[in-house]
């Protein structure tokens, strides 16, 4: 093999490899792309589940001003209870369809003992501790 062939040889290997670079970091950026969109998903539904959760918070202070109010044999309104329930019942199936979605992005998993949302990868809820069963995935 003279030095031309040699040197033609090495090029076709360095680029054979460069192109086998190449489609990797594609892929990886592609991967990655969809990973931080992913997580992007996530964290704007679990922004909207923390005010929504805020909400039915103040709701439930509310509800039990008047409630407390009525113990006391002083004038309410049921109107403004009326008011409240829906408003409660509104927010917590607002509640209820933003963790329906957070599950479709499929790496999430919901604990069937508190119904607290977490990361697909742990294996114990962080809201109670309970451990999660991967039969209860397959219920879902």
């Amino acid at each position: 093999m003279n030095m031309n062939e040699k040197l033609n040889d090495i090029i076709r290997k360095i680029r054979a490899s460069a192109t086998v670079a190449g489609e990797f970091a594609a892929k990886t950026a592609e991967s990655a792309g969809k990973k931080a969109s992913e997580i992007y998903s996530a964290s704007k539904i679990n922004l909207r589940i923390f005010d929504i959760n805020t909400d039915i918070d103040v709701l439930y202070k509310d509800i039990g001003r008047i409630i407390y109010a009525s113990h006391r044999n002083q004038e309410t309104s049921t109107d403004e209870l009326e008011a409240k329930l829906a408003a409660l019942d509104e927010k917590t199936e607002k509640l209820e369809q933003l963790k329906a979605e957070l599950i479709a992005l499929k790496n999430i998993k919901v604990c069937h003992n508190c119904g607290e949302v977490f990361d697909k990868s742990g294996s114990f809820c962080p809201g109670c501790g309970a451990r999660y069963q991967e039969e209860q995935e397959q219920q879902q």
